[in-house]
């Protein structure tokens, strides 16, 4: 016991080599990201030359292990060396950063990624940088081997454990990295504390090696034995190469499955790997104690690759079951990386085991006696690492976009099998025909009855915790860095990105709030600035952002990562609204975004940034003040930069957190959230904002496009400010910086969802309304408060001066609380103090609605002065459709068209003069009242609204877009006692619909069901 206590000292030291070995992989990962970007490329590339580092260091201590006699000591100089080297490689890749530039940089385009010179440079860069670290980490297992295995009995028991150990760690390390270092200290002070580990393991080592007695702390003694002849076993160097290369193309191809389940964060890749390495870590532990020998580690060797094998594919068969088995767990009290561990372990544990048991198999097989361990587990480790790269890259790069995922499973379970197949033809000697029959079974059946594609998981999104299996998949695309999904949902499209909504994607206009956000992107900086001829969008998404920027720009240049993105997009063409892709303007660049812009000279009027999801690995660093600053550096003196974030990834204080980090950069800020949508947008500048006149120009300029945003009038967007300059420096007071070293959004953004803003965004700027710092008498303010929701409407009455106008306000309050009589007192009032006030009289003629279209009272009993034409229309236009007199209403529609968009009837004017063309039930005069209905903001008449698009796609013949309409009912448009009425009336519009084209029918369903929850 007392012999054993220096090998457990010594197992907690490699304990904490592994885990400040994953450390450093976790940062060095980021630290270069922010160099070469996170294009496929880089990636793939910083993850190569680490691995590859290891394996030369584990190949150069294959060759020098058995010429060190002090081999502990040697380990905690190396451990020293590799936290040494670890803290000068931020600053090396800092240098790397000016060489890449002084080397690429100054383009006059925009730089596409995967270029040969790139390639090359970041294959130099991240090897030469990494390579001495790494090659220190990977030549520390022989040297432990060399001074802990004394007999043969030890060979397999102690290099397994040792093994074992190391991944322990490595799990610990990668936990410790994501749910704790990052969140707490940052990316550079995390370093430090892996360097300081490796300090740790070295005065430990030293300490051990110092007091080791016996035959422990010695060399081992040369053979005095004639070892085993070496014959067939050589063949497990290209096995355990085979066997690294298909263990990492599983990784790969899970962690893309898992990430549909569990989400892209930091935390559910930690939770991934975690699982995966926490397997192989207990394989290696139960391998070493049976691979006593070498022909029970051969057999050992054959009956691991069928294991994997067939767990792979067993774990496959049930992979669709795991969204339903998740989202249950999501719903229940466990925590959340609970239930991202019980998916990870469910999918990549049982295989991961048998996979960790072939090092210690492997090993026992290369090694004769004692004397050779080292050696062999040195050429062991480098050669299966070797494959891990293969692995990894060929997944990644090519093996799953060229096969899928289903193929890729096919790919990896026929080599399993066939390196079980090579094990028992070359090393097995008993029962080897029997693990050659099952193994060529195993192939037969993979042939005849090929796994299916798992669509379940890949339809199934961890946002929304469900799986959506009704609708038809449009486009599916398995890409290098992201599998995209476009669901066909009703008349739209859905498109996803690993399961994450990237964006809504219409045939027709939709009214105003059903993409008030995405609009806006691309319509905002000509709003801001009326003279911007140049943008740079960053993230394509669905290409509804790029749907409505307005003609003043004439260049749009736009970074997209992932090529199926744009495939996805293409696949839709003339379907959609309007195609961007064959937008002339539009000049696609396939890179990342921070990579290209570090490289060119370019500058743009406007810079539009709307990434992914901010905790997902390709666009979190896009949230960061140094991107900010690189954005700004590619903007002209007047240029504006807008930035997207979705309401539900933040919090207050990550809502604070981007207002102050943006402040760092910009001198002006302002925050929009068109149509009380629930995203944001930031718009910012180093020159001032003159909002309201330059959207004023806008409009002059270009009055169609910006209809398109559902501006009319500066009103429309005063109204959707949020946040003017003084309200976002009176938010931003104390809040964090986000930066790349302390990436807040990025860590707490994946935990903020069930406390997000969505609905509390009005509640934090409640108190900045920019309308109070406006003198909104000056507005036509009766227009702003139709605009405005009842909560902002009522905080900046009290500003009014206006008599009038305060009248109507209460008139409004009055009749929200159902107080209709003294409505109509108040409302009499302010028409006795101004008979001429439009607002006043629109309010008078709309309060008589029913009365005017049932034909019980006349206009002049309500107004005593002669009405204008238009107002007249409105109400003759009632009384004729309360007649049916449809000619009468045709024939007002002049009339009624010269109402502006800001008089309080003009909702009215445009539902009579889509009426009429609705009941002509004329195919080209259905798609007039469409154009009528999607012109008009329905602010007071949201049922009507849907009604009327409902019957006007039925008669135009666009049946999915009628039933469309109708999926965007709400109890809260209608009263209780009015919803039997309509159902029904409604019912009998539906019986219009043809059944014929299954889409039609499976939305008639949808739109049903709708009424039948609307009439409960």
């Amino acid at each position: 016991m007392q012999r054993n206590v220096p090998f457990l000292l010594l197992l907690v030291c490699f304990f904490l080599s592994g885990l400040a070995g994953l450390i450093y992989q976790t940062a060095w990962t980021r630290e270069f990201a922010f160099v070469f970007g996170t294009s496929n490329l880089a990636v793939a590339t910083v993850l190569a030359a680490y691995m590859a580092g290891l394996a030369a260091g584990a190949a150069v201590a294959a060759r020098l292990a058995h010429r060190i006699t002090r081999p502990l000591l040697t380990y905690g100089v190396l451990e020293l060396g590799v936290g040494i080297t670890a803290l000068g490689v931020p600053l090396a890749i800092q240098a790397s950063q000016a060489l890449y530039v002084g080397l690429f940089g100054g383009q006059t385009d925009l730089p596409e990624a995967g270029g040969l010179s790139s390639a090359v440079f970041y294959m130099a860069c991240s090897f030469v940088i990494l390579m001495i670290p790494t090659a220190l980490m990977g030549a520390t297992l022989p040297l432990l081997v060399r001074h802990s295995v004394h007999n043969d009995e030890e060979l397999s028991s102690r290099i397994g454990l040792l093994y074992a150990i190391n991944t322990a760690g490595a799990v610990v390390g990668t936990v410790l990295a994501a749910f704790v270092l990052l969140p707490l200290i940052g990316l550079r002070e995390t370093i430090w504390a892996a360097a300081a580990v490796n300090g740790l393991v070295f005065l430990a080592a030293w300490a051990l090696a110092r007091s080791a007695g016996g035959d422990f702390g010695s060399a081992p003694p040369a053979a005095t034995r004639n070892p085993e002849p070496l014959g067939k076993a050589v063949w497990i160097l290209p096995l355990i190469f085979g066997s690294g290369l298909v263990s990492f193309t599983y990784e790969v191809l899970w962690t893309r499955l898992l990430e549909h389940l569990l989400g892209g964060s930091v935390y559910a890749f930690s939770t991934m790997l975690a699982s995966f390495l926490m397997g192989i870590a207990l394989g290696a532990a139960v391998g070493s104690r049976f691979g006593t020998t070498r022909s029970r580690a051969a057999m050992g060797f054959a009956i691991a690759q069928l294991g994997i094998a067939l767990l792979s594919a067993v774990a496959w068969l049930a992979v669709d079951e795991i969204p339903a088995l998740t989202a249950s767990l999501k719903n229940s009290d466990l925590p959340k990386m609970l239930v991202d561990w019980a998916a990870s372990t469910f999918t990549l544990f049982p295989a991961a085991v048998l996979l960790g048991a072939t090092f210690p198999f492997a090993v026992r097989i290369l090694a004769r006696d004692e004397n050779e361990a080292a050696s062999a587990s040195a050429k062991v480790y480098a050669v299966n690492t070797l494959g891990s790269v293969v692995g990894s890259i060929g997944a990644g790069f090519f093996i799953i976009p060229a096969l899928g995922y289903a193929g890729t499973l096919i790919f990896c379970v026929a080599v399993n099998l066939l390196l079980a197949l090579g094990t028992a033809l070359t090393l097995v000697d008993v029962n080897a025909k029997r693990v050659q029959a099952v193994a060529a079974i195993g192939i037969v059946l993979l042939a005849i009855s090929p796994p299916g594609e798992p669509l379940r998981i890949l339809r199934f999104s961890a946002l929304a915790n469900y799986a959506n299996e009704q609708d038809p998949i449009a486009y599916l695309g398995v890409g290098r860095a992201a599998t995209v999904l476009v669901l066909e949902t009703g008349a739209h499209w859905f498109l996803r990105t690993n399961g994450n909504p990237e964006g809504r994607i219409s045939p027709l206009s939709v009214l105003h709030n059903q993409a008030g956000v995405a609009r806006w992107l691309g319509g905002l900086p000509s709003i801001a600035r009326p003279d911007t001829e140049t943008m740079l969008v960053v993230g394509f998404g669905g290409g509804v952002a790029l749907e409505t920027i307005p003609p003043n720009v004439k260049q749009i240049d736009v970074i997209e990562l992932e090529p199926e993105v744009i495939a996805a997009n293409a696949s839709l063409g003339e379907q959609r609204w309007r195609d961007p892709l064959k937008d002339p303007r539009v000049k696609l660049h396939l890179n990342d975004a921070r990579n290209s812009l570090t490289l060119t000279t370019r500058r743009f009027d406007a810079i539009v940034s709307q990434p992914s999801h901010p905790w997902s690995a390709g666009a979190s660093h896009l949230y960061t003040q140094e991107f900010f600053e690189l954005a700004r550096d590619h903007l002209e003196p007047d240029g504006v930069f807008v930035q997207w974030i979705g309401l539900a990834f933040v919090d207050e204080d990550l809502f604070r957190t981007l207002l102050a980090t943006l402040l760092e950069v910009y001198e002006h800020v302002q925050v929009y959230n068109p149509s009380g949508n629930s995203g944001v947008l930031f718009l910012a500048s180093n020159s001032p904002f003159e909002t309201g006149d330059a959207a004023q120009r806008a409009i002059d300029a270009n009055p169609a496009a910006m209809r398109d945003l559902g501006v009319f009038a500066r009103e429309d967007v005063l109204a959707n400010m949020l946040l003017n300059e003084r309200g976002v420096r009176e938010l931003a007071k104390g809040a964090e910086i986000n930066r790349d070293d302390h990436n807040i959004l990025q860590i707490r953004s994946p935990n903020v969802l069930n406390r997000s803003l969505r609905t509390g965004i009005q509640k934090l700027t409640g108190d900045y309304d920019p309308l109070v710092d406006l003198d909104i008498n000056e507005l036509n303010i009766s227009y702003t408060l139709r605009l405005l929701g009842k909560m902002r409407a009522d905080r900046i009455t009290s500003n009014i001066k206006d008599p009038i106008t305060a009248k109507l306000a209460q008139v409004d309050r009055y009749i929200d609380t159902g107080k209709i009589e003294s409505a109509r007192t108040e409302l009499h009032e302010a028409l006795v103090e101004a008979p001429r006030n439009e607002e006043v009289r629109g309010a008078r003629i709309q309060m008589s609605r029913y009365a005017l279209t049932q034909g019980t009272v006349e206009v002049s009993d309500l107004i005593e002065l002669p009405l204008y034409s238009a107002e007249a229309a409105v109400a003759q236009g009632w009384r004729a459709i309360g007649e049916s007199d449809w000619d009468t209403l045709r024939s007002l529609d002049d009339e009624l068209a010269k109402l502006g968009r800001t008089h309080s009837l003009s909702n009215h004017a445009a539902s009579l003069r889509a009426e009429w063309r609705i009941e002509t039930d004329d195919e080209k005069l259905g798609r007039e009242a469409l154009t009528i209905i999607n012109g008009a903001l329905w602010d007071r008449l949201p049922l009507e609204a849907v009604l009327l698009r409902h019957r006007a796609n039925t008669v135009a013949k666009d049946y999915l877009a009628a039933l469309d309409s109708l999926l965007y009912l709400n109890k809260r448009f209608i009263s209780k006692g009015a919803r039997t009425v309509f159902v029904k009336r409604v019912t009998r519009e539906l019986r219009k619909v043809p059944t014929d084209d299954p889409k039609i029918a499976a939305l008639l369903l949808k739109a049903e069901a709708k009424l039948r929850a609307l009439s409960r």
